[in-house]
């Protein structure tokens, strides 16, 4: 499988991180900073960044964040200190889209579906074989990385870990994560995987799908941050969030510091609700740039 469960006590909590006194100050240099003659729009501020490093080591462990208007050939802006882990079930996504660009989605609908909404790994494997051997199901889903912008990784061909798919063992950063999840409003394969990523079973709705606001995201979990090897764990999740008639793409991402899915998937319902409460959406275009 590629993404599993655990157990585990909540996360501690720094007043002085989220408190009303602190969020005033740190929205007031905010403001400052946007105010600057000249100064170019961002999304995150350099304050913004102080502020989720407060975030990060209130919750223990190491965390991280990156964000991106939708389209192509935009900045990427990130902060926190975890920003490339193993992808667990967040691959699956390229994954459905190959097997839509192939022309198999009539009859992997229901692997893909329940790939993409309950992150069911047999569901996965199924759709991953139709596509062929490993290295070719490999090529075709970094095909698809390709397309909607990521340069630079290559999803996993070969099985590293015994009991784990080969494709969950693919290094993904943020940050090539965002730029690929800018980029699917841009391909109808893209367009039909965010319809399921819109569908998300309520048990896998933590994170991007609790910060009250629309959400259509996809989560990866399990035990290890590194291709291959074994040793704490890591909760993360793509998504496009809307706020306010504005869209923008977000990767989240936690290694909690007691190495359980319980704390990782609280953290993550912390960091989704700071991405909203602290991210500069206003000049973010309401359409996406589809053209590089």
């Amino acid at each position: 499988m590629s993404g599993c469960g655990g157990a585990g006590s909540g996360v501690s909590s720094d007043p002085n991180a989220t408190g009303p006194r602190a969020a005033a100050e740190a929205g007031d240099e905010r403001e400052k900073q946007r105010a600057e003659p000249g100064a170019q729009h961002r999304m995150l501020t350099t304050a913004d960044r102080a502020g989720f490093s407060r975030l990060e080591q209130s919750l223990g462990g190491r965390s991280g964040v990156a964000v991106s208007p939708l389209g192509f050939g935009h900045e990427v802006e990130a902060a926190g200190r975890l920003q490339t882990a193993v992808a667990w079930s967040t691959i699956k996504v390229p994954i459905a889209m190959a097997v839509v660009a192939e022309g198999d989605e009539a009859a992997e609908r229901p692997n893909l579906r329940r790939a993409i909404t309950a992150s069911d790994n047999a569901a996965a494997e199924r759709a991953w074989s139709s596509l062929g051997d490993g290295e070719v199901a490999a090529a075709a889903a970094t095909a698809q990385l390709r397309r909607a912008g990521d340069r630079r990784t290559v999803v996993q061909s070969r099985r590293l870990r015994q009991g784990f798919t080969a494709f969950g063992q693919t290094v993904w950063s943020l940050s090539d994560q965002a730029r690929f999840t800018a980029g699917l409003p841009c391909l109808p394969e893209g367009r039909y995987v965010l319809k399921l990523m819109n569908a998300v079973i309520r048990g896998q709705r933590w994170g991007l799908g609790s910060a009250r606001v629309e959400a259509q995201l996809k989560g990866g979990w399990g035990p290890g941050s590194r291709a291959g090897v074994d040793g704490g764990s890591v909760d993360r999740q793509m998504g496009i969030l809307t706020v306010r008639g504005r869209s923008y793409a977000v990767v989240i991402a936690t290694a909690p510091a007691d190495g359980t899915h319980a704390s990782g998937t609280a953290n993550l319902t912390r960091i989704a609700t700071w991405v909203v409460e602290h991210v500069d959406h206003r000049f973010v275009p309401r359409e996406p740039r589809c053209r590089s």
